[in-house]
């Protein structure tokens, strides 16, 4: 009995296997480092400001992964209230602050008042829910990050 519960397992794998097999779907996406790098190089910030030089990745139904770098300078600060925001950092340091409130929504380049400051280097994960503000407030040279972007429903 024994042998036929293994054979019947074996077989239904194999058929499961073969059906998966037969199915095509869409490669990967795949976008080599020459190619982010060149599009950091040759983005132009937004804004007039030193920050977001950007290579997107993916963009698909309300969210979004790109590879932002940002330099040394006026940064603005951010709030997204339908936006939950994801940053791995890959590298260069920084501090970043977290929380509070931006200090003149009209000129973000001054920052955040009451928020919370984070050393962050290489390997960190920053998670930002909806609604907090968000800043670097010092970068040290350049610090280049992976950002996955998506709305949540508040």
């Amino acid at each position: 009995m024994r042998k036929v519960i293994i054979a019947t397992l074996v077989g239904a794998a194999m058929g499961a296997a073969a059906v998966a097999q037969d199915a095509a779907h869409a490669p990967g996406i795949f976008k080599p480092n020459v190619q982010i790098e060149t599009e950091l190089e040759q983005s132009t910030p937004p804004l007039g400001i030193v920050a977001g030089q950007t290579s997107q990745i993916i963009a698909h139904e309300g969210g979004q992964i790109v590879v932002r770098r940002r330099q040394a300078g006026p940064n603005n600060a951010s709030v997204h209230e339908d936006l939950t925001e994801i940053y791995y950092i890959v590298s260069g340091t920084g501090t970043f602050v977290t929380g509070g409130r931006v200090t003149d929504p009209e000129n973000r380049t001054l920052g955040i008042t009451g928020g919370a400051a984070q050393r962050v280097e290489p390997g960190d994960f920053v998670v930002l829910p909806p609604g907090t503000p968000h800043w670097f407030g010092e970068i040290d040279g350049a610090i280049t990050y992976v950002e996955t972007r998506f709305n949540t429903e508040r």
